[in-house]
Parts: structure tokens; sequence; C-alpha cells
């Protein structure tokens, strides 16, 4: 009647094991860079990262005074790079060391990197909103004391904001189970536990709105009324132009990546479920996500670039930088010498 065999354990062990390793299944995380790869991604943009924004900030502070707004929130745009870039090398030393930080180290790292993010996203918006000023009144219509009132009021409260707006990864953070072990990894996105996926909805979208959806609101908004006024002089226009310029590339360079955030998230609601889809998906987000750490070595380039003072004042502290051409299409911007209010960067 109890004519049967049982079978060892240890033979149902191996077939799962080798079920598991030839399905596939561990394919729908996928790893694009090795961890000297990492390494070497992580340790150039910040090195880059670091002398560019340094550089940045040093010359703000020393040459420009910060007596205008805009000169106060490029100086908070560019502190909120070197924030970002301060996680870069402790991921890559524990992809190295093929070790996750601590909890409570990971949690901070990336509380860290969503702060930074969120008040980057906000600087650009109110760069790009004291640009439309100057470019639709033609003229500062303000003393210095209340300028330096108006840039540093609103830079506080986007701090405010920014902090607020990271406190569930603060708060709740947990580290994330991969492969049997919890990771604090550079190349995925950092959720609450992803066995929550009404957290994980809430995050992703928390994240399209703040860096994606509100600037690129702000920058079509900005962009819509200025084509309608022709009224005022090429220093006006150029001088909203590089305000426009760094919230496009900003908004280049992580509209991929949310997007493609967004999709991972809702893969499940826009039937992407399959295992070629989830693939794709997470590599997806790995490449973008990859492509948008590296804003933060660019916004310096962009304003060596289109501000002819600012240029100066690095090729006074390079003097070899002088017989090195550079283009002249924002020269026109930057006409006005320092004794005129150096309106290059009073956005």
């Amino acid at each position: 009647m109890d004519n049967y065999t049982v079978a060892p354990e240890d033979e149902y062990d191996i077939f799962i094991e080798d079920h598991l390793e030839n399905s596939g299944l561990d394919q729908h995380h996928p790893e694009l860079l090795s961890a000297q790869q990492v390494l070497q991604f992580c340790s150039t943009v910040f090195a880059v990262g670091l002398v560019n924004n340094i550089l940045a900030v040093f010359i703000l502070v020393k040459y420009k005074e910060l007596k205008h707004a805009g000169n106060i929130y490029f100086l908070n745009l560019t502190v909120s790079n070197l924030c970002f870039l301060l996680p870069l090398p402790f991921w890559a030393h524990a992809v190295l060391q093929g070790e996750s930080p601590r909890s409570s180290t990971c949690k901070v790292l990336i509380g860290t990197h969503s702060t930074s993010l969120y008040s980057e996203a906000f600087f650009n918006i109110l760069l790009l909103l004291q640009g439309y000023q100057v470019f639709s009144h033609g003229r500062w219509l303000s003393s210095a004391p209340q300028k330096v009132t108006v840039g540093i009021v609103p830079s506080v409260l986007a701090w405010i904001v920014a902090i607020l707006a990271t406190l569930p990864e603060f708060v709740f953070y947990k580290p994330q189970l991969d492969r049997q072990s919890y990771t604090c990894a550079f190349a995925r996105p950092h959720f609450l536990p992803i066995e929550e996926p009404f957290w994980k909805c809430v995050l992703t979208l928390k994240t399209n709105v703040l860096v994606l959806v509100s600037p690129l609101m702000v920058f079509i908004f900005c962009w819509m009324r200025m084509r309608k006024t022709r009224s005022f002089g090429e220093r006006q226009y150029n001088l909203c132009r590089l305000a426009s310029v760094i919230m496009g590339v900003f908004l280049l360079m992580w509209a991929p990546y949310n997007t493609v955030l967004f999709l991972s998230t809702f893969q499940e609601h826009l039937s992407l479920q399959d295992e070629k889809s989830s693939y794709n998906l997470d590599t997806s987000v790995q490449v973008t996500q990859m492509v948008a750490t590296t804003h933060c070595c660019v916004n310096p380039l962009l304003y060596l670039f289109l501000d002819r003072n600012f240029r100066k004042y690095l090729c006074s502290l390079f003097p070899r930088c002088n017989e090195s051409p550079f283009p002249s299409s924002g020269d026109s911007v930057q006409a006005a010498p320092r004794d005129s209010h150096d309106l290059s960067t009073e956005l």
C-alpha cells in the first residue's frame, strides 16, 4: 500500500538550482558593467565633476560677489552638483570590495543622492524664472539688498522642500534583497522595500513629478511667453538663453531615465511584464541612469562656453588658457563690463 520511494532532498535541491540557473530568470537584473568598470566610471565622473564645480564655486564667490539672485541660484545649483557627487566614491568602493555599505550608511548615501537631485531641479526652475523675469522687464527694478534677499529666501525654501521630499528615503528605507543578499548598489533605483509595490509606484511618481514634469512645464511656459515678447534687446534674450540652455540640458539628460523608470515600475499595468521586456527595461534603466549621472559635470562647462566673464575669470587663474580659442556665440551676452553690474550671470 505504501509502495513508493522517497527521493533524497539533495536531488531536488540540485534540480531546482540548475533549473533556476538555466531558466534565465536572473537576467531580469542584468549587470552591464563589471566592478572595475563601475569603479572607473564613478571615479571619472567624481573627479571631473569635483574639479568643475569647485572652480565654479570659487569664481562665483570670489569674482561674482553674489549680489544678485541669479548668481545665488547658480551657486546653489553648483553645491547641489557637489552633493550629488559625494555618494559615488562610496558606491564605487562597495562594488570593488564586493560588499554593500551598512544600512545606516546606505540610507545617508541615498538621502544625499535624492536631496541633491531634487534641489538641482528646483534651482534650475528658479534660474529659468529669474531669467524670464529679466527678459520680461529688461532691467532690475530693486535695490542690491533686495536682490540678495530675493535670492536667499527661495534658495532656503528650495533646500527645505528637497529635504522634505527625501524624508521617505531617510525614514523608511530598508536594504533591497537581491540574489540572496542585501544591496546598496549604484546601478539600481533606490526605493523603499521592493516587496511593497505601492511605495515603489509612489516614489517613482514623485521622482517623475519633481525631476521631469515640473521643470518641463516651467520650461514650456517660459519659452512660450518669451517667444511672444520681441520688444527687448539682444542682451535680455541671450541672458535668458543661458538659463534656458541649462534647463534644457538638464531635461535632456534626465528625461530618458525618468521615462524608462516609469515604464519599469508600471510594467505590469502596461503589459510589459514578460521576461524580454523586463530585461530590456532593467537594462535601459541602468544605461539612462549612467548618462544622467554625468549631468553634474556639465553645468560649469555650459557656463564656461556661454559666459565670457566666467571664461575671463577662469583664464586669470590659468594664464595659458588665453591661448585657447573659445566659441564666440555667447560673447555678445557678456559685452558689459563688470562695473555695469556684471549682468552676464544676473539671471
